[in-house]
């Protein structure tokens, strides 16, 4: 019986179809129990069809975690089960998109998840088949399918992201050039077969490339001039970016990321039409004596159009000495995030010279930085002179973000568990104790 007011029921099953591929596909499957009407129709759900399990995948990979998984061959088996339920239940014409990631090596189950993608001419696709064993992530790796007439239906694709799929840089450079018209971003990661890539087509529409931890890789070529923003870790390659007019964003990571902060002056007219620029630290160990010559300090080119920097770095003089010397060659930066990476104890940690003994930093003025982030923070000597050294070296600060939480559990399963640790509710009270000795300044402290 429909109650008084009750309009939702009086739309026809394409409206209400419609509405549902508004939600999640979980969210839409639960509609199913309202009435014998509504039984059926999550089966016409055209959103996002978002096949995740991250907790299991976490507890496969930090079984201290007790989230209450199986083992992972029968976590595989079951998961696989699920996405081919769902998807031979559903009856639409067409997905918005298609996301799977789990650690599922069954080609044939994924041969057909691809078909699937290509019958309902999915807009976004994300394979992620990364490994619980970091060390086997090139072991039994599924192959993107080599028969380059099987990419026909792959005009709609706009975004692709393959992680540890196994693809080759001629089905790559042929998904590019003939068979994706309007892809818009790509985004490949631990693929063993990736050994050259040409980026490169007078028709391409490209604008955002990701290429991670792509071991194999020994030539890489791009000429993308609708090429937004680029982002690279994998072996050091000399290519150019001559050939990216219109690049604004760049990441760099591990080796390659030392590579470029040791040479920017080489890439000087790359740098300067950046807005964002992001690089790791951790791997430029660059000595004391390098810095007492004045090297890599004073031959930094000046990146005009910067306005974002982030550095992943360790908090050694050293490191921090570089970082400063970038936010004084980007007279135009508005933010610089430093996320701090521990890779001491706490005892070296306070053992560390700290930027308050250096001269050289003294005669730094940060001329428009106005939002600092700092994720990692400890609390310890290093920690304190830096947000203070930020404050006293930018006129212009406004805001400081403060974070405890290490680098890398964020955005994880094993972040939530460690917030709720002593060690992070620590450092999270000495944050709130620093910021009480700036109150004129505007801190937040999640």
């Amino acid at each position: 019986m429909r109650s008084e007011g009750d309009h939702i029921n009086e739309l026809p099953d394409d409206i209400l179809v419609n509405i549902l591929s508004r939600l999640t596909m979980k969210e839409a499957v639960r509609t199913s129990i309202i009435s014998s009407r509504w039984r059926y129709l999550w089966r016409g759900f055209s959103g996002c069809l978002n096949f995740d399990d991250p907790f299991t995948m976490a507890n496969s990979k930090w079984p201290h975690l007790n989230l209450k998984s199986g083992p992972i061959n029968v976590e595989r088996h079951k998961f696989v089960n699920w996405v081919n339920q769902v998807l031979s239940s559903l009856e639409g014409h067409c997905t918005e998109e298609l996301r799977i990631c789990f650690d599922v090596f069954s080609n044939h189950d994924i041969d057909n998840w691809i078909k699937f993608a290509l019958e309902r001419r999915v807009r976004r696709l994300e394979l992620d088949f990364s490994r619980v064993v970091y060390n086997l992530r090139f072991v039994g790796q599924y192959t993107f399918p080599s028969h380059l007439d099987f990419y026909s239906s792959f005009r709609h694709l706009t975004d692709l992201s393959l992680t540890t799929v196994g693809i080759t840089g001629e089905v790559l450079e042929h998904l590019l050039c003939y068979c994706c018209p309007v892809l818009e971003v790509l985004n490949v990661a631990e693929s063993s077969s990736l050994t050259s890539l040409k980026v490169s087509g007078p028709s391409l529409k490209l604008k955002h490339l990701k290429l991670n931890k792509l071991d194999n890789l020994k030539d890489l070529q791009l000429h993308a001039p609708n090429l937004l923003s680029f982002e690279y870790s994998g072996p050091i390659l000399p290519f150019s970016f001559r050939n990216v007019p219109n690049l604004v964003d760049a990441s760099f990571w591990g080796c390659f990321s030392a590579y470029i902060a040791k040479n920017l002056c080489q890439h000087s007219i790359f740098l300067v039409q950046l807005h964002t620029l992001k690089l790791d630290t951790c791997h430029l160990l660059i000595g004391d004596s390098e810095y007492r010559a004045g090297r890599y300090l004073h031959d930094i080119p000046e990146m005009c159009n910067l306005k974002h920097l982030e550095i992943i770095g360790t908090p050694k003089v050293n490191d921090l000495i570089f970082c400063i010397a970038l936010l004084e060659a980007a007279p135009s930066l508005y933010k610089f995030s430093l996320k701090l990476v521990s890779q001491y104890d706490y005892e070296s940690y306070e053992s560390v010279k700290t930027i308050k003994d250096q001269p050289y930093l003294s005669f730094i003025e940060l001329r428009s930085i106005r939002v600092v982030e700092l994720l990692g923070f400890v609390g310890h000597t290093a920690d304190f002179e830096l947000v203070m050294y930020l404050i006293f070296s930018a006129k212009l600060l406004e805001k400081i973000i403060i974070d405890p939480c290490t680098t890398w559990r964020v955005g994880t399963p094993r972040e939530l568990i460690w917030r709720e640790t002593a060690e992070y509710q620590s450092a999270r009270r000495r944050a709130f104790e620093l910021a009480a000795k700036f109150p004129l300044w505007e801190f937040v402290i999640p």
